[in-house]
């Protein structure tokens, strides 16, 4: 489940299934999707603060047991809804913090990778390991060049292998690693950071870096959705 709590113009989500590596369901996607857009509707709401439950680690990513289907369809439909929670957040006219221990892996680390600033504890690992198990990575890895340069996203994705927080945050994807006690209260000082600017103003600059980015990023992302579906296809054809 994602829990709520609100203080003082900030959202705090929290990833809470503890007893399965804080894995992603279904049920909490689509949960995450309904909180970002309720953030970015409410004017009161000033930034929101994405962290997780148990002290393990973030996330495992999405829960296996939503691909443990053969239908290329549905194995679309899946993907396409992690890719909502990332539009959520990118959308999102406040300001998202994420605060990261121990592990970030798959789907949870392309969240991540989709908000404005991103906290390591000194325990957080990543991984992106879709290739080992037969699926190509896609959504917001393809964003992760922009974040961490292309020749580490390549490695990242191409080897599977786990990346310590020492090197995520020498290729510039993290904005602060500390400890990891330190983790929430940094991400929420970057939050409060913005809240001297005017909400609105705050909102226009994320839909300016959107822009900026490059206008075919839609076009990539829908491309890289139809690639996971025939990766399925492939695989039980």
């Amino acid at each position: 489940m994602i829990t709520q709590t609100h203080a003082d113009g900030i959202v705090t989500l929290t990833i809470d299934n503890a007893s399965k590596a804080n894995a992603l369901t279904a049920a909490m996607l689509e949960e995450l999707v309904t909180a970002f857009e309720a953030a970015s509707a409410e004017e009161s709401v000033r930034g929101v603060l994405l962290t997780s439950a148990g002290g393990g680690g973030f996330s495992a990513g999405m829960d296996t047991a939503q691909f443990e289907h053969s239908s290329a369809v549905r194995a679309a439909a899946t993907i396409a809804q992690l890719g909502r929670v990332c539009e959520a957040v990118k959308d999102c006219e406040a300001p998202v913090a994420v605060a990261l221990t121990g592990y970030c892996v798959g789907g949870a680390l392309e969240i991540a990778a989709a908000a404005d600033f991103r906290v390591g504890g000194r325990s957080s690992w990543y991984s992106m390991p879709e290739v080992r198990i037969g699926i190509p990575s896609v959504l917001d890895a393809v964003n992760l060049h922009r974040v961490m340069g292309w020749t580490k996203a390549s490695e990242l994705i191409l080897t599977g292998n786990r990346f310590s927080a020492d090197d995520m945050d020498r290729c510039g994807f993290l904005n602060a690693l500390v400890e990891d006690a330190e983790t929430e209260e940094r991400a929420l000082g970057y939050l409060r950071d913005t809240m001297a600017s005017d909400r609105a103003v705050i909102a226009q600059q994320k839909r300016l870096f959107r822009t900026w980015k490059n206008a075919f990023e839609r076009e990539a992302l829908a491309d890289s959705q139809k690639e996971f579906a025939l990766a399925f296809a492939r695989r039980n054809g």
